[in-house]
């Protein structure tokens, strides 16, 4: 299939969730060049000197890293993510336009951050020159109200993408497609790019890239290589590529499928998904092996702010 729309590959960075970000450097290497070979538009390494969930070099990415990976070929393709909530604030810390690998930096934040996460990303883009991705995480926990006041706020800005992120994996456009193609045109008048990050809780990704592919508005998707992510995993690369690419690509798959792409996908995931809250209570319900009927009731209390961040508390005093 060929697609108009252009593709982010997150393998590395949301993938990472599935081994620590302790990814052998030999198979960095060679998914950059098959990430490279297959066009792919932004290859995304990881999240970029962050240390809070991981110590390992993938979330904690620096240039040397980077620069080992793509063994400077120089493409400029490269993209990193931050989370506001936990990235550097030193500008320091960050590339800018001179070196000949990173083109992008991708924010993601929390609902009730998009303001200062805003003034901070202005403050990088002029200082980096880079491309800027501001990317709104779990917007199905958005009002109609609450997301043009995020909107409000993010377009009056030099940013280059704006990207709404399906981080519990509960968007369904078959349905709610009108409703985002209103924001997506806020977006498009405003100059700026779209982007869906696609999660696959509820089994809806591909279909929701369908609706992507069929707008006129969107112009990026996330995927990942054997849908490899956070939770239940993201759109798969693979179910998105003509056929050329897509065996191409399974070689590589084929290759690395026992060692690090084969996963065990919860149910848990799905009742996170189904109810539109975070995946790290199906995590922790899964380790402590509670009925899923209970889950299910557990997951049908959780409210506000509570369904985007996790209070492992609040489970421990339910149960």
């Amino acid at each position: 299939m060929e697609n108009k729309i252009q593709l982010v590959d997150v393998t590395l960075r949301d993938g990472g969730f599935t081994c620590d970000f302790d990814w052998p450097m030999v198979f960095a290497q060679e998914y950059y060049d098959v990430m490279c070979e297959l066009g792919v538009d932004f290859v995304e390494l990881g999240y970029w000197k962050q240390r809070n969930k991981s110590q390992n070099r993938f979330f904690d990415l620096n240039m040397d890293t980077i620069k080992e990976v793509t063994r400077e070929q120089g493409k400029k393709n490269v993209a990193i993510m931050i989370d506001y909530h936990y990235c550097s604030k030193d500008l320091n810390d960050y590339p800018t336009k001179e070196q000949n690998e990173v083109a992008m930096i991708r924010m993601t934040c929390r609902k009730d951050m998009v303001e200062e996460g805003f003034l901070f990303a202005v403050k990088l883009k002029k200082y980096t020159g880079l491309d800027i991705a501001f990317n709104l995480f779990n917007t199905t926990n958005y009002t109609d109200a609450e997301l043009n006041s995020a909107l409000d706020i993010v377009l009056d800005s030099d940013f280059d993408i704006i990207g709404f992120a399906d981080t519990h994996g509960h968007l369904d456009l078959n349905i709610d497609i009108e409703r985002y193609e209103k924001k997506l045109k806020r977006i498009k008048v405003a100059g700026k790019k779209t982007c869906f990050h696609l999660h696959n809780h509820t089994g809806k990704a591909y279909m929701n890239y369908i609706k992507c592919l069929n707008s006129p508005l969107v112009d990026f998707c996330d995927t990942s290589v054997m849908s490899l992510g956070k939770g239940a995993g993201n759109l798969k690369l693979e179910d998105v590529l003509d056929d050329d690419k897509s065996l191409l690509l399974n070689e590589f798959i084929h290759k690395y499928y026992e060692s690090l792409f084969k996963k065990t996908v919860s149910p848990y995931y799905m009742v996170t998904g189904r109810y539109g809250i975070t995946d790290h209570y199906a995590t922790q319900a899964r380790k402590l092996s509670v009925p899923m009927n209970k889950f299910v009731k557990f997951c049908s209390t959780v409210k506000g702010l509570d369904r985007d961040n996790f209070d492992s508390k609040l489970f421990e005093n339910y149960l």
